[in-house]
């Protein structure tokens, strides 16, 4: 998988901050990376306060937030997740949310494609054979 590592690092950060500002004290949050088929998938789960049905199929879209009143608990300007999305999308990849409604957490996902033949999963990838990689993780680097 290859792309713009600041914009999918401001994914990641973006699917975080949300876990963790709407995360109670002492609150879980969780992510998995797993590689599919095709796509790799970031999913982070929290234990926060969770999203109302009637606004989940929004919380993607530009300014909205589940509290738009002007006394809300949570700063911010409804524009986090409506970027993830954006920026996995020009990734040619998507986002997608999940709650078991209010005060039962958030699952936000990320899933993004593999080039045709990179798939950590099978051990295989188009990578030249002692192409760079970055030393901690494993993820291959760009050759400038």
């Amino acid at each position: 998988m290859f792309g713009d590592a600041d914009r999918l690092q401001q994914i990641l950060w973006n699917l975080l901050s949300n876990a963790t500002k709407f995360s109670p004290p002492g609150g879980d949050v969780a992510v998995h990376l797993s590689a599919r088929e095709d796509h790799a998938e970031i999913v982070v789960t929290d234990t926060g306060v969770g999203i109302p049905a009637q606004f989940l199929p929004h919380v993607f879209e530009r300014f909205r937030q589940g509290d738009s009143t002007s006394t809300r608990a949570h700063g911010g300007l409804g524009l986090g997740l409506a970027i993830a999305r954006h920026l996995a999308e020009l990734h040619g990849g998507s986002v997608y949310a999940a709650s078991d409604g209010e005060g039962r957490g958030a699952t936000f996902g990320v899933r993004l494609p593999f080039r045709s033949g990179d798939n950590p999963a099978h051990g295989q990838t188009d990578l030249p054979e002692g192409s760079p990689v970055h030393a901690e993780t494993g993820v291959p680097t760009p050759q400038r």
